[in-house]
Parts: structure tokens; sequence; C-alpha cells
């Protein structure tokens, strides 16, 4: 009954939050500055996490006036949110995000890059708005495994995306994401991985009592290969992480890094 309860209490708060969401993204946005709406977009994602009971817990992130790509772990739709508390950023986001309910239309709103990613050269025309964003001094974010996982493990990092850090000579900054017990476990509460609906998930973390959401930034890193960024970031989130890392990152999406610690 508890449980019950903290979850309908929870998803009623939510509802009222994305409501304020919609209204400040439909009419407000229009009169904000590029620097309100970053504030504005960074404190609604902070308050939502408080909602559903997420605490943050964030290391030191490296303050650029210039653009940079960051590059994240993905495991959970919280990711998102988990980032935009910490900095905001220009997430580039699966095609089909767009046609959520009312969140894809705020994930618009916010300055989201839609890609297909059945189409290859969507790559390309992807590609051109990130360079625009970092040219501009903004900041862009990816999920370099092209899917989300459980949190256990690490999928290696396509490098497709890398390539306008490259071509801008701008750095890339590791991020890695956990979702751990407040006794500091390891816990797949909030994992969105395995065919698992959107409802379902939603559902089960308004349920938990208290996730932890820790944030962990590497050093910038640059260079002149994509592909050598991206093994670059993918052993410095995979140590962040602590996996043993025991070899190369694996050549197939769906490989495995060694066994965490």
């Amino acid at each position: 009954m508890i449980i019950l309860f903290r979850r309908l209490f929870r998803l009623a708060r939510l509802a009222l939050h994305l409501l304020l969401g919609l209204f400040q993204a439909a009419i407000l946005f229009s009169f904000y500055s590029l620097a309100t709406r970053d504030r504005v977009i960074s404190r609604w994602s902070g308050k939502l996490l408080k909602i559903l009971g997420i605490r943050l817990a964030a290391g030191s992130l490296p303050e650029y006036t210039h653009g940079a790509l960051l590059v994240a772990n993905h495991i959970s739709w919280l990711d998102v949110f988990v980032i935009h508390a910490t900095r905001r950023v220009h997430f580039v986001s699966k095609h089909e995000v767009r046609d959520w309910p009312v969140v894809g239309w705020l994930a618009e709103r916010a300055g989201t890059l839609f890609i297909q990613r059945a189409k290859k050269t969507d790559t390309a025309r992807i590609n051109a708005e990130m360079h625009a964003l970092l040219r501009d001094g903004a900041w862009v974010a990816v999920f370099p495994e092209g899917t989300s996982t459980d949190g256990s493990r690490l999928l290696r990092f396509l490098p497709s995306l890398f390539q306008p850090a490259v071509d801008e000579n701008l750095p890339v900054v590791p991020a890695a994401l956990q979702y751990l017990t407040p006794q500091g476990a390891y816990t797949d509460a909030a994992a969105y991985a395995d065919n698992v609906s959107f409802g379902t998930s939603l559902w089960r973390i308004a349920g938990e009592k208290e996730i932890v959401a820790r944030i962990t930034f590497g050093l910038p890193i640059r260079g002149d290969s994509r592909r050598e960024l991206a093994e670059t970031a993918w052993r410095e989130i995979a140590s962040a992480l602590g996996f043993e890392l025991t070899g190369n990152p694996p050549e197939t999406p769906g490989g495995l890094p060694a066994s965490a610690r």
C-alpha cells in the first residue's frame, strides 16, 4: 500500500510538472534569452528527478566558453534529465522519441536533434547540425552505444557521431552514468532496455524509495581520428564505471566488456 501511494503521489506531481513544462516551452520560451532558457531547462530537469525520488550525485564538470561534445553510456530515459540537470546540452536522440506523447514535443523544444538510425544518410544531416551548434559554442551530447543497456555492461562506441568534434577541433567530454541504491549498490531499477515499455519503466521508478543517479565526468580528450576518440572515450567511461579493462572495446555492438568489479 505504501509503494502504491508513493507511485500515485509521484505520478500526480509529475503530471503537474509536465504541464508546467508545456506552458514554459509553448509560451514563455519565446520571451526567454538563450541563457535563461538554458537555466530553465536545467532547473526543470532537476525538479523532475526530485519528483521521482532520484537523488543526483554529480562530479565536477569542465567549463568551456566554446563548444564541446559530451558522450555518455546509456541506461535510461532518465539519462537526459540527469545530464540536463548538470549541464544544458543539445541531445542527439533516436527519431522515435519525437513521436512520444508530450515528452517528444518537449524534447524538440529543448533543442534535441532527432536521427533516423535506419537511414545511414541521416548521419550526414545530423553531423551538419552538430557542426553548426558546436561552432556557436553549444554543447552537444550523444549516446555512442546506439542503444541502452541495464547498466551492468558497456557496449562498443560507434564512432560516426564523433566526427564533428574532430572537424571542429573541440574536446570530447566523457560522462559515466550509474544508477545506484542509497547504499551505493548497483540497481537496474532505472534501466530502460530489453523491450521494457516506457510505462512499465516509469511505474517501476516511481515505486522505488530512492535511486541515486551518479554522473562522473572524465578529463576532456581531443584527437584527429574519430575511431581513436571513440575508443579513448569508451575506456574513460569503462574505468569510471569500475569495469576491468582487460582488452580492446568489443568489436560488435552486442559485445560485452570485462565483468564489473
